[in-house]
């Protein structure tokens, strides 16, 4: 079984091939760039 150590460690977010800025890797990227999305529909679907 690997340790965390062990394990290969891939940044969350990389930079975009064409344009600026960044974009998500991985899941817990996807999960972090939709987090404001999901804050926003609750806080209507609240209201």
């Amino acid at each position: 079984m690997a340790t965390l150590d062990q394990r290969e460690k891939k940044p969350w977010f990389g930079k975009k091939r064409i344009g600026y800025g960044y974009r998500p890797q991985t899941w817990q990227g996807w999960v972090i760039a939709w987090n404001p999305l999901a804050v926003v529909l609750i806080i209507i679907l609240i209201k």
